[in-house]
């Protein structure tokens, strides 16, 4: 749509999400940084920008508000966030929630009469489809990963599957783009336009320091240390007890190993299983930290673990911890089953790559390159800026949203 004169972006979930606040927040931060670097560019272009986030409770709302205001963002487009008034967990109170979402998001089409509707995840764009009935717009679905997947993994009730399952294929059929983190997008109707948007990360707060870094690993004392890192939640998919597995195994053949484990909470599985394996305290760190010390934590690392078992919601994911690791200069061991992952580690030699049934002995091998590899870390860092970053990508996303 090139004579595109406004956009609005709409997100189910909260703008703005706690660490401590049961909920969506990997969902809220990273439509909320991908909103951050795209708008501006939208603004530059002549583009009218409304964003629009349901769901919050009271507190979020202080929150979105607040965030707009730091930020600077508030002069430059219309925010709209409703609160959630009805309850959750029970079907009831869904239903009449999403009618009233329904009710805000019509006036609010018909004040703003967008030209392009942003959809984030399968709800947010259900909405779109919806408003469709009414209003003449471009839909762009902003899919994410395969969440149909992911709630049958969790042993969700069968009839909610089968919803989502229909959610999913009806925004399919009705969006104009569709934007996915995996290089293939799974039941795309034919004619249906693709692009690949993975989770692009913030080159202001992940980058690689060689001196920094040295003075981290002085300061954690692990200056003469093979250090591999982990930064995540101890969810299911992140495989912690296969992670420590590995650590256990890897101490045999390089004792002087060290594990630093990063975690926006308190450690729940890690210390236990660390424990169970015998692997003593000096071997690893435990640490909670939050975006603003990651990045210099994580440079010290020589190797990075990203392992995930071969599963639909894993095949097509992207996490975003994999580019935050190579922008810190870190190479990544990864499995195969992340497939656009797999390539791309293959193809620019970003890491090790897992293969089922190897010999440890030639993986480790592998590994035990990477200590202190500088050039390595260089290659990783600058192969992350330039192709995986928001400072590189957010004027192609915005050309991609309005072409």
């Amino acid at each position: 749509m090139p004579d595109a004169k406004s956009i609005l972006f709409l997100t189910p979930v909260a703008f703005v999400q706690r660490q401590d606040e049961p909920g969506f927040q990997v969902q809220t931060l990273n439509f909320r940084t991908a909103f951050s670097f795209v708008m501006p560019q939208l603004i530059t272009k002549g583009i009218d920008v409304t964003l629009v986030s349901l769901n919050n409770n009271v507190r979020q709302l202080g929150y979105a508000k607040e965030y707009l205001r730091h930020t600077g963002l508030e002069t430059s487009c219309r925010a709209c966030f409703f609160e959630r008034k009805a309850g959750r967990g029970r079907l009831l109170p869904q239903v009449k929630q999403f009618l009233l979402n329904v009710r805000h998001l019509y006036g609010v089409l018909q004040s703003v009469n967008p030209d392009i509707v942003y959809g984030y995840n399968d709800v947010g764009t259900l909405y779109g489809v919806i408003l469709k009935l009414f209003f003449r717009f471009r839909l762009v679905y902003d899919m994410r990963g395969d969440r149909v997947n992911e709630m049958a993994v969790q042993g969700a009730p069968r009839w909610r599957v089968s919803l989502y399952r229909f959610i999913r294929n009806r925004c399919l059929r009705k969006s104009d783009l569709v934007f996915t983190v995996s290089d293939n997008c799974k039941d795309l109707p034919p004619g249906q336009r693709h692009v690949s948007k993975y989770n692009f990360y913030n080159a202001d707060r992940f980058f690689y320091d060689p001196e920094k870094a040295s003075e981290v690993k002085e300061e954690l004392g692990v200056a003469n240390r093979f250090v591999i890192v982990y930064s995540g939640t101890e969810k299911y998919y992140q495989m912690v007890p296969q992670m420590v597995d590995f650590f256990a195994e890897f101490l045999k053949v390089c004792p002087d190993a060290w594990m630093m484990v990063n975690l926006p909470g308190e450690a729940r599985q890690f210390p236990s299983l660390l424990k169970q394996r015998g692997i003593s305290e000096n071997s690893y760190g435990l640490f909670k930290l939050d975006q603003s010390e990651l990045g210099r934590y994580q440079m010290v690392a020589d190797l990075a673990l990203l392992i995930r078992e071969d599963l639909p919601l894993n095949n097509e994911a992207f996490p975003t911890k994999f580019p935050e690791y190579l922008a810190c200069g870190v190479p990544v061991l990864i499995s195969p089953y992340v497939f656009t992952l797999e390539r791309m580690v293959r193809e620019n030699n970003l890491g090790v790559i897992w293969k089922e049934n190897e010999n440890p002995e030639q993986l480790f091998d592998r590994i035990l390159l990477y200590r202190d590899n500088q050039q390595m870390k260089m290659h990783c860092a600058n192969f992350a800026r330039e192709h995986l970053s928001w400072q590189h990508k957010a004027t192609w996303l915005a050309d991609v949203i309005l072409s």
